[in-house]
């Protein structure tokens, strides 16, 4: 079950981060068509680090993986189908918890 909830917490981050990359691709693109100089694209790779980048880390690191498969389920980031019934079941009460945002 652990195992189970460290995988689906871990496709949560990835896919988090995979929309915050593809946002600092764009601007990798922007920078090789010569629309954005080196000195911007340094600032934006300054602040994704010190901001998505950080924040996804302490989310990932602070909250147990339940508690993040349900945030992923909750924000839509994994679908129902995507978790096993008997993780749904274990992760029941945080995903309650999210539904009535008592946190």
């Amino acid at each position: 079950m652990r195992k189970k909830l460290k995988e689906l917490a871990t496709l949560v981050w990835k896919r988090e981060l995979d929309q915050y990359v593809e946002e600092l691709a764009k601007r990798f693109d922007e920078w090789k068509e010569k629309k954005i100089d080196c000195f911007e694209i340094s600032e934006y790779i300054h602040k994704f680090h010190d901001g998505p980048s950080r924040e996804l880390w302490k989310k990932h690191n602070y909250f147990k993986a339940d508690m993040i498969v349900a945030i992923g389920l909750e924000a839509g980031i994994l679908q129902k189908e995507e978790i096993p019934e008997d993780v749904l079941q274990q992760i029941e009460e945080r995903i309650e918890i999210l539904a009535n945002k008592k946190i």
